[in-house]
């Protein structure tokens, strides 16, 4: 049975018909930044992390630069090397695509519209946005707002793996991955609607939304400008993480994983090799 199973998988891989959606690469490294970073200075984070600044601190960028060139090396391996004819690697646009994608999958799923845009979400994440949307009240939603984004998208993580080689593959049928995370911060708002129905001037019925609170009451003055930022806006910073698959050879589309947060400074410390959560 286990040599059938193992078969059949060798078969669906040199087919292309593998999961669009594998997960996070192993051994994906978010740097932690500000107060995640303060510990391995001896200035703040547990005891596991607190003391000796300087060296361990070292130690974290040195853990960055090797995990770096590793990346960099399997990248150029893609690109020259593992599948012919050349793919694209479109690492100087990965950020600006994220951008895209990021705003695109979170205008329809504030919108409780995921079908448009099912086509460029992973199968994990999308299920996750779905779910959330279930959980709504009927007749409510929220509304989703990126003021402005504060800094440029910048890639944290770019790599690039391909699946093991099948007997009687050629390079031109090879399957394999391209994942990138994107930090991205901007000014955001998020506000819960509620749908009303009311008689007009002209005594037409008419369906507006309303802004309301947890408890689905109106809140008096929610509405304001468009070009308006709300007091409630907030900074937030993302992980945005998009693949593209590589099926019989042939690039597919990038695709919108989900986010991610910071590795654990603990975790670089030890050299522990744990996957970066899903965040959403």
């Amino acid at each position: 049975m286990a040599v059938q199973i193992a078969k059949a998988r060798k078969d669906a891989l040199k087919s292309g018909q593998m999961p669009l959606d594998i997960g996070l690469l192993p051994d994906t490294l978010v740097m932690p930044t500000g107060k995640n970073l303060a510990g391995s200075l001896g200035t703040g984070g547990s005891s596991a992390t607190a003391g000796g600044g300087p060296r361990r601190r070292l130690r974290l960028e040195w853990k960055r630069f090797r995990t770096r060139a590793i990346e960099t090396f399997g990248r150029l391996m893609w690109k020259f090397v593992t599948v012919k004819p050349r793919p694209k690697l479109d690492y100087f646009r990965v950020h600006s695509i994220a951008q895209t994608l990021h705003r695109e999958v979170y205008e329809h799923f504030a919108a409780g519209n995921l079908p448009p845009i099912e086509a460029k979400i992973c199968e994990g994440f999308l299920g996750s946005l779905q779910r959330r949307i279930a959980l709504r009240a009927p007749g409510t939603g929220i509304r989703w707002t990126v003021h402005r984004y504060l800094d440029k998208p910048r890639c944290v993580s770019f790599k690039a793996a391909s699946f093991p080689f099948q007997k009687g593959e050629l390079s031109t049928e090879r399957n394999g991955v391209l994942q990138a995370v994107v930090r991205i911060r901007s000014l955001q708002s998020l506000q819960r609607v509620k749908k009303v129905s009311e008689r007009g001037e002209e005594g037409k019925l008419v369906v507006r939304e309303v802004v309301v609170d947890s408890q689905g009451n109106e809140v008096v003055g929610g509405e304001e400008d468009e070009d308006q930022v709300p007091r409630d806006a907030k900074e937030v910073v993302e992980y945005f993480v998009v693949q593209r698959n590589l099926r019989a050879g042939k690039d597919l589309p990038w695709m919108a994983w989900g986010t991610t947060e910071e590795t654990k400074v603990a975790d670089m410390l030890k050299g522990k090799k744990k996957e970066v959560p899903q965040v959403a």
